[in-house]
């Protein structure tokens, strides 16, 4: 039985193969699927009933793993579930590898949506509630000198960035930006990232021309120019500024190919390291 299959599928094989070349190989070409161009639908990409049902059924762990999976890949009505769904999964999430690997990915999706999404579940796997007193909580503890202050701080982007008391989330990040301790200056910098409104885009520059960590410029720079939750439009009012960067001699090589490395993701110019061909870029495009 095993080997009339086996006889069976080979047949099948072969004349998929003769169909193919059948034209000179031209049908074969419009069978494989080129890597490049245009996304190419494979399915509907919308939340069915059934799928629906399977979710409902499932621990939050599998839902937001679900939910998320789906919102990665652009489903219609998935991060509408999430919103809906999140106050509910807050406190009740346990700590699992795939669902790291999950929000990872998320975060650093293209989409401001998807990574929005990532925040939102974020907040729920630290038992964290969306409210002005978790924010109060936060801004109070973050002066103890214990080893939570990166937490709190990017935290507290997270709940400015999801609408809660955005302005004075900002001023708690400035007054860290600057701390001995580059533990304390990085989770500041990463709370501004996290909460990515105009307001955050002068001091992340700040940081990157003038910080003394390597480590902490780096971070100031992949955050304006891709990580984070600015928007690209916001991303782009730091350009002058980039531009600015350039032509100052007194910055190290590679803080200045940071600044290069910046532009070239900002504007998708491929331009050379090179501060006049910048400044006659801007000049003309302004």
């Amino acid at each position: 039985m095993q080997r009339a299959r086996i006889v069976l599928f080979g047949v099948i094989l072969f004349g998929a193969i003769g169909f193919a070349f059948a034209d000179g190989g031209q049908r074969l070409g419009r069978l494989l699927l080129s890597l490049s161009g245009r996304p190419v639908a494979a399915s509907s990409a919308v939340l069915s009933e059934h799928e629906l049902e399977e979710i409902n059924a499932m621990p939050p762990n599998g839902q937001v793993k679900r939910l998320l999976e789906r919102t990665i890949n652009h489903y219609k009505g998935a991060p509408e579930e999430i919103s809906k769904r999140v106050e509910g999964w807050t406190g009740k999430l346990e700590k699992d590898s795939e669902l790291d690997s999950l929000t990872n990915m998320a975060y650093f999706s293209s989409d401001l949506r998807v990574r929005a999404a990532t925040l939102e579940i974020w907040l729920a796997e630290y038992g964290l509630q969306k409210n002005q007193e978790t924010v109060e909580n936060l801004i109070r503890d973050t002066s103890l000198a214990d080893e939570r202050r990166y937490f709190r701080l990017s935290n507290l982007g997270i709940l400015g960035n999801r609408g809660l008391e955005p302005e004075k989330v900002l001023q708690t990040l400035l007054l860290y930006v600057h701390d001995p301790d580059p533990a304390v200056r990085s989770g500041a910098i990463n709370g501004l990232a996290l909460l990515g409104t105009e307001k955050t885009i002068a001091p992340l520059l700040e940081i990157f021309h003038n910080n003394s960590s390597h480590d902490l410029r780096e971070r100031a720079a992949c955050n304006l120019a891709d990580s984070g939750m600015l928007s690209r439009e916001l991303r782009q009012k730091a350009v002058p500024e980039l531009i600015g960067f350039s032509q100052d001699s007194g910055l190290d090589e590679t803080t200045r190919k940071w600044v290069y490395q910046a532009l070239r993701e900002i504007t998708l110019q491929n331009l050379a390291n090179e501060p006049v061909a910048w400044a006659n870029w801007y000049a003309a495009n302004k």
